[in-house]
């Protein structure tokens, strides 16, 4: 059985994350973006991004006009999200506990949702992102629904590799179909002073029914909910993943 906890920390994994994260794949989703999110934005607009990560995607909004943040429950992560974009804000929270006046005119988030294990919290990150919103603002994210029709190949058992001068990097995911859990093991070697430091991380994915998230979303209050597959608009993933595109109401029911 499963701990119902995730707490989804890239600590022990952050510098080979970051050797390995391409600024030319962020520019990939800032294009694909165009689309779904930033052609309904002002430029000036504030864009806040949940599990930013090693800041890239957070650089590729801010070099298109935008005023930016960027939310991650690592610190090590964030350390270097402040290098790769420095002229940013970055906020170090878990979204579940995240508060925040009305700020933001659009919030993005990709695969980061289904670290959160349970609808009960997920409807609760929904609520944090709502209240953290503009009027009339958008919410895009991604996230592996049971449902995806590209289910079999982001759902099934896999390895990756990589290996340089600098690290070896090494992945696991494991899927769980009745608990809808994918555990995902990484362990990295990586080479400092001249000695091979070992690090290892566990993860949790869930993977919910659209339905599910559709239903939550709603309940929340937000409409206007939309529901794709991102390879519709250019990933260049086999797959592709699930994107929800949805709206805060002009005004606050």
């Amino acid at each position: 059985m499963y701990l119902a906890n995730n707490d989804a920390n890239h600590d022990p994994i952050a510098s080979v994350y970051n050797a390995i994260g391409i600024a030319s794949e962020a520019e990939t989703i800032a294009l694909i973006l165009e689309q779904l999110m930033l052609k309904h934005l002002s430029k000036g607009a504030h864009i806040l991004d949940i599990g930013c990560a090693n800041g890239q995607l957070v650089q590729q909004f801010h070099i298109r006009g935008y005023q930016t943040t960027g939310l991650d429950c690592s610190e090590k992560l964030l350390h270097y999200a402040q290098i790769n974009a420095p002229e940013s804000k970055f906020i170090l929270s878990d979204i579940r506990k995240f508060e925040s006046l009305p700020t933001y005119d659009a919030v993005f988030s990709r695969n980061t949702l289904g670290f959160i294990l349970n609808l009960e919290e997920l409807t609760t990150v929904f609520r944090n992102v709502y209240a953290a919103m503009h009027n009339n603002g958008l919410f895009v994210f991604t996230i592996v629904t049971v449902d995806s029709v590209s289910r079999e190949s982001l759902l099934e058992d896999f390895n990756i590799c990589d290996i340089t001068d600098k690290y070896v990097y090494l992945e696991e995911g494991k899927y769980n179909p009745e608990e809808r859990m994918r555990e995902l093991k990484s362990t990295t070697f990586e080479l400092i002073n001249g000695m091979w430091k070992r690090s290892d991380s566990t993860l949790l994915d869930k993977a919910y029914f659209s339905s599910e998230i559709q239903s939550a979303l709603e309940n929340v209050g937000f409409i206007e909910i939309n529901h794709y597959n991102s390879k519709d608009f250019g990933d260049p993933t086999p797959t592709g993943e699930d994107c929800f595109v949805c709206r805060k109401p002009s005004l606050t029911r």
